[in-house]
């Protein structure tokens, strides 16, 4: 069966994509990750953007309808709404002043923030391919690390157009069937703990429209983390949660999502992600970076928009 195999490369690339920016200055506390409306800095009387880093004696004028979110350099991120003068060293309150290494995933998010505001315009290379709306897609998860035990596989449409019967599947490396299941939905949950699937190894997932005679041209990996690697990334998530709020907000989620992406775990960045987008709806970047993580991780256009249009 010819495949086009997304490897594992691709999700460990995505750390690179970005250009880490950190904290430039140790007197910085904040940096802006996302602004609406008008609101200067009083100190230079310009605006704010998406970068610049914040002083603890510094005050914001923040006038009319505003949004704006803060991340701490300890991971802490802080919306605003309202109007008025803002002072820093009142943002600071309750805040531990201490780093807690999480200071270049903050530079990841501001470039990934950046990138989605100079992307958002920009179609995936492979929008002339995708111009077929009856194309089988595969859409999650992407080539991803994971430590789940229990993952929900996606994909839309059928080649034909017709009502469709899939055989789905999922092999190893040698091409080894080690889990399939016919179905005619577009979704399936599966167990992966209960495949006894080796750590460290690479698995295929794919759909094949079997009642179309098409073979199925995507596969997706899942590189099955080890034990220490997993116990590590869930000890940071546990640290990076502990800075979030109570109720979390779109930019907590935006920031785990980022987490996840940073370090390859492609399938819980697209949720975090995408429920970034939903509870910030009303603050275009959240949209807009949910749409540029999937154009990093190789979404095509036509399945790109009908992502974050089903996210309104």
């Amino acid at each position: 069966m010819t495949r086009t195999i997304k490897t594992l490369a691709l999700a460990l690339t995505m750390a690179i994509v970005l250009p880490v920016l950190t904290f430039a200055q140790a007197d910085e506390v904040f940096k802006v990750i996302a602004c609406k409306g008008t609101i200067t800095l009083e100190r230079t009387k310009k605006p704010l953007n998406v970068g610049l880093g914040l002083n603890a004696t510094d005050q914001l004028r923040m006038e009319g309808p505003v949004y704006l979110g803060l991340v701490h350099k300890s991971g802490k991120a802080v919306e605003i709404r309202k109007q008025g003068i803002v002072s820093v060293k009142d943002l600071l309150s309750g805040i531990n002043p201490k780093s807690s290494g999480m200071d270049k995933l903050v530079g990841f998010v501001v470039n990934s923030v950046k990138g989605a505001e100079e992307g958002k315009n920009i179609k995936s290379a492979s929008v002339e391919m995708s111009l077929n709306v009856n194309k089988l897609r595969l859409i999650s998860p992407r080539t991803t690390k994971t430590m789940d035990d229990e993952m929900t596989f996606t994909w839309h449409g059928s080649v034909d157009g017709k009502p469709a019967n899939y055989l789905f599947t999922i092999t190893d490396a040698n091409q080894n069937v080690r889990f399939k299941k016919e179905l005619t939905e577009t979704q399936l949950a599966v167990n992966l703990k209960s495949l006894n699937l080796e750590k460290d190894r690479c698995y295929y997932w794919s759909v094949t429209q079997t009642n179309a005679q098409v073979p199925s041209i995507e596969s997706y990996c899942l590189y099955m983390l080890n034990d220490a690697e997993a116990t590590s990334l869930s000890s940071q998530v546990q640290t990076l949660r502990q800075e979030q709020n109570a109720q979390p907000t779109a930019l907590d989620k935006l920031m785990l999502g980022a987490f996840y992406e940073q370090n390859g775990l492609t399938y819980r960045a697209m949720s975090a992600y995408k429920e970034a987008a939903t509870m910030g709806a009303d603050i275009e970047i959240f949209s807009d970076s949910y749409r540029e993580f999937l154009r990093r991780t190789g979404v095509d256009y036509e399945t790109m928009k009908m992502l974050v249009k089903e996210q309104k």
